[in-house]
């Protein structure tokens, strides 16, 4: 499952809709794909209905109903009193089935929101920070960010501002890195190979080794390695002395929260609406749309016949709604759009890295005038990613064998703890026990 490829907040460009036009000619998106097959098979039940119950109408002025026909009679009455009894339980379980669904997708809208609002406003303390000249000329062994013009780190050695220039861009990386992996993870997808077509990760570096032996979705891990490096860059004396405590305490509260964030859409999505409670709405659900053709029959007649598949438009398309669409928007096409989510916060991370502060423009232009070119901009190596096509499939790897849809992987997330990321000891111990108790169950 290719990441790019996957369409999930706000929606979806191709189902995106103007405030005020009609959408009554809309059927991709909608309910309606869910709904049409048990609205068509309550119109043929009601056709049928209605030309039985035509008939013993029909006998029954003539008086020539035998025993069985006035049972059927009978039962067509009662159907439309029993119709009366669910009506007002559907009508009340579901709706606060579909008001429980709506707010766990709002709130995981929300979060999603927070993780790219988390990282806006670390990219505001880089901008405005680090943006003092290193004491030390010198970067970290494990720095993966790109020299302008490709020179490689030797030529950075004798130019403050190009090192400058180059952290700021590599704690951009780093924030982005990780919000793509959590983003990756709701979507039970790792695909390294997208993340280094858009150039948030080299290919054979210490991060991505690191990454392909990991059993979990590695944002955690990523949001580390960002308090690490900018922890060693203030320590080069790229933030005033003065700021430092605050800075720090503010870099290590955001990766915090957005560790929190990640955290807690991977509890949505793991921790499913009770299942007795689902099956319940269920059960009583496909009851009522099957008997409301035969109870709607007594009154209308004729007319229940394009009467009863709108009220199963209704009744089963809320049910529907709330058990395909809402449930877990990151698998539906018509779910949140999290890959232009990530596009719009890098760009606002660039910019902000690009302008602030207004000094910051000059020595940036100066620093052009030197290269004799454009500084790269980490957003353009982003965004020319993401036009890319693979022609040729890539030569098999060890680790393509992680980069598949994480529901046909081995889950990183026991379902009794699915907030909580194991290492391979735990996984092999929990293997262990379940082998166990399967063994201990057949005998």
């Amino acid at each position: 499952m290719v990441y790019t490829r996957i369409t999930q907040p706000g929606a979806a460009p191709k189902y995106a809709y103007r405030p005020g036009e009609t959408l009554l000619w809309r059927l991709r998106g909608t309910v309606i794909p869910e709904v049409w097959h048990m609205s068509l098979l309550t119109l043929c039940v009601t056709m049928a209905a209605c030309w039985c119950y035509d008939t013993l109408r029909v006998g029954r002025k003539q008086e020539a109903l035998g025993h069985t026909e006035k049972l059927a009679m009978n039962l067509f009455k009662d159907m439309e009193r029993v119709l009366q009894y669910f009506t007002g339980f559907v009508t009340f379980i579901l709706g606060f089935f579909n008001s429980i669904v709506y707010n766990r997708w709002w709130h995981m809208r929300e979060l999603v929101g927070n993780i790219v609002e988390t990282g806006q406003n670390t990219a505001l303390h880089i901008a405005v920070f680090f943006v003092k000249e290193p004491k030390n000329l010198k970067l970290p062994d494990d720095d993966n960010s790109k020299d302008p013009k490709g020179e490689g780190k030797e030529a950075s050695k004798t130019n403050p501002d190009l090192i400058l220039y180059r952290a700021r861009r590599e704690l951009l990386r780093l924030l982005a890195l990780g919000q793509a992996l959590a983003f990756q993870a709701c979507h039970r997808v790792r695909d390294h190979e997208w993340l280094i077509r858009c150039g948030l990760l080299e290919r054979d570096s210490q991060e991505h080794q690191a990454l392909q032996q990991l059993n979990t979705p590695g944002y955690n891990e990523v949001f580390c390695w960002y308090l690490s490096k900018a922890h060693f860059y203030m320590e080069s004396g790229m933030v005033e002395e003065k700021s430092l405590s605050t800075v720090l305490y503010s870099q290590r509260w955001a990766m915090l929260c957005s560790s929190n964030y990640a955290e807690d859409l991977m509890m949505h999505l793991n921790q499913q609406i009770p299942m007795a409670y689902t099956h319940l709405l269920e059960l009583m659900t496909k009851f009522y749309v099957l008997i409301t053709p035969v109870a709607l029959v007594p009154s209308l007649l004729w007319v229940a016949i394009p009467v009863a598949p709108l009220v199963t438009l209704f009744f089963y398309g809320f049910f529907r709604l709330g058990t395909a669409v809402l449930m877990d928007p990151f698998q539906t096409e018509s779910g949140f759009n999290t890959q232009a989510l990530l596009t719009a916060s890098l760009l606002n991370m660039e910019s902000l890295e690009r302008n602030v502060p207004l000094s910051w423009v000059a020595r940036r232009r100066s620093l052009k005038v030197e290269l004799g070119e454009d500084v790269p901009l980490l957003a353009t190596d982003f965004l020319s990613g993401l036009d890319k096509e693979e022609t040729v499939p890539p030569a098999p790897t060890p680790s393509a064998q992680r980069q598949i849809s994480w529901s046909q992987a081995k889950p990183c997330f026991p379902s009794s703890t699915p907030h909580k990321q194991m290492s391979r000891d735990d996984l092999g111990e929990a293997d262990g026990l379940r082998k166990r108790s399967r063994v201990g169950e057949k005998e």
